[in-house]
């Protein structure tokens, strides 16, 4: 019984929290950046898979839910570090534009 993780609840919390973190990566603009769009696909696709494994190997599911959580949340770092990159390279167009250089 232990093998197939019957003996561990299914994580459904810890899921819950996998599709938010999934979904705040989407809103911040993963799939528009290229590697965080990867990542973003990543944590989808073992989301998907971990809620397939719930009952009947639930100690997978709680390792492939962990991974979806921290694959989404780089994906919205690299998405926030590409929009900040950006950011700064437009300021210092106007920068240079304002000050003639």
């Amino acid at each position: 019984m232990l093998a197939c993780g019957g003996s561990l609840p299914p994580p459904n919390n810890e899921w819950a929290s996998a599709q938010t973190d999934v979904g705040r990566a989407q809103a911040g603009g993963a799939p528009t950046v290229p590697a965080a769009k990867l990542h973003l696909q990543l944590a989808e696709e073992d989301l998907a898979t971990s809620k397939q494994l719930f009952d009947r190997d639930n100690r997978r599911a709680a390792t492939l839910t962990a991974l979806a959580r921290t694959e989404a949340q780089l994906a919205l770092s690299l998405a926030k570090e590409t929009n900040a990159q950006s950011e700064a390279s437009a300021a210092e167009d106007t920068l240079a534009r304002a000050t003639g250089k």
